[in-house]
């Protein structure tokens, strides 16, 4: 059984999730390999391979950028809105590890991926792990900050799409149970299996530490209750930055800290006093700096399941946030954390967080009944078994 993951980007949430999935199933003995667009110059893993490696360095920067308007032909005309068709110039079958592969599981793929030419290959066995909407709305990608800008667009992707897989049987899974709900109702995959499956976390890094040691190691006051926040783009309505910000103006910041994660230009006026980690790649610092946090907040009014959200639940880290989503089926008030059901709550939901004296412990076994590293690689080998 061999698997070839296929993801855009080797750096971002989905290359994250696509990379640890990789790792566990060849720490298990399943064959893998991932295929990305092109490289960052970041990942430092076996068995990964790049579309780039068939071009000249030149050509494939002039084929990319061409690929980018290819994609959005029919959306150019605004291009403030982040909105991908079911269109791609290049094929990943074009490359050795498609051949090798006996499964193809697709990740995040927008512009990588083209349609009408890969679903084509009836030899192949394809598994869908959705990070957003996308692959089955018009463009897309959350509902959130799209007005419907490009009506005939959608429309015909869609029926792309639809037309594309109309005699596949592709396996879809959603990290989330409210993405799987929206997916099975879509006209896309409403004739496709949509079956609910967490990312998976290394449950040896993301573990419970000694809080006061690892404030201390970060140069953070022990005597004070610690908020955490990652800003990967707060620019982005979806993620409530502002609705963080707007809650913190109620807090007697005297009592607590803030710490950010994330590229500190973003941030870096926003908040007084934080402490800026800026961008964290080393995941042994990250599961420290969760560690150091007595509330880890995710202001999001949209969203599926996060990476972040089950770190930090495996850490022993409380969450607090906004009633959304895939959230809301990991945190349960007075548990593991509090969320809020509007904008205007999500202040009251981090205080209620920061007042509850909960066993970090506790908060890990909890999110281990979702996240156990065994239990999710062999869900996902008897998927994979299951049409091999």
């Amino acid at each position: 059984m061999k698997i070839l993951h296929v993801n855009t980007n080797d750096t971002g949430g989905a290359a994250i999730a696509a990379k640890r999935l990789h790792l566990l199933l060849l720490k298990h003995g399943i064959e893998s390999r991932m295929l990305f667009l092109k490289r960052s110059g970041k990942v430092k893993i076996p068995e990964v391979y790049y579309m780039e490696d068939l071009y000249g360095k030149i050509p494939f920067k002039l084929f990319d950028k061409l690929n980018t308007l290819y994609n959005r032909r029919f959306s150019f005309t605004k291009a403030s809105v982040y909105f991908n068709g079911p269109d791609s110039l290049f094929d990943i079958s074009k490359h050795p590890a498609f051949a090798w592969a006996d499964v193809v599981h697709l990740h995040w793929v927008v512009k990588l991926l083209d349609w009408q030419s890969v679903f084509k290959h009836k030899d192949k066995k394809f598994v869908w792990t959705l990070h957003d909407m996308n692959p089955f709305t018009g463009g897309e990608h959350y509902k959130t900050g799209y007005k419907g800008e490009f009506g005939y667009a959608s429309k015909r992707n869609i029926a792309v799409k639809k037309a594309a897989i109309q005699q596949d049987q592709i396996q879809v899974i959603c990290p989330s149970e409210w993405l799987s709900d929206i997916a099975r109702q879509s006209e896309v995959f409403s004739n496709q299996e949509v079956r609910t499956l967490r990312n998976p976390i290394d449950n040896s890094v993301f573990k419970v530490m000694d809080k006061v040691a690892m404030k201390t190691k970060h140069g953070l006051d022990p005597d004070k209750k610690n908020i955490l926040f990652v800003a990967e783009n707060p620019h982005d309505e979806r993620k409530g930055f502002g609705l963080l910000m707007e809650a913190l103006s109620h807090l007697n910041m005297s009592d607590f800290e803030v710490s950010v994660i994330g590229k500190e230009t973003y941030v870096q006026n926003a908040i007084i006093d934080a402490h800026f980690f800026g961008t964290v790649n080393d995941e042994q610092k990250m599961a420290e700096l969760y560690n150091a946090a007595d509330v880890f907040v995710i202001p999001s009014l949209e969203d599926n399941l996060p990476n972040t959200v089950s770190e930090a639940l495996l850490c022993g880290t409380a969450v607090s946030g906004m009633r959304i989503g895939g959230i809301k089926e990991m945190v349960t008030d007075g548990v593991n954390g509090y969320l809020s059901a509007s904008p205007e709550g999500l202040g009251d939901a981090i205080f209620k967080t920061l007042s509850l004296n909960l066993s970090a412990s506790d908060i890990r076994q909890i999110a281990l009944k979702e996240l156990e590293e065994k239990q999710l690689i062999g869900r996902f080998e008897k998927l994979y078994s299951s049409f091999t």
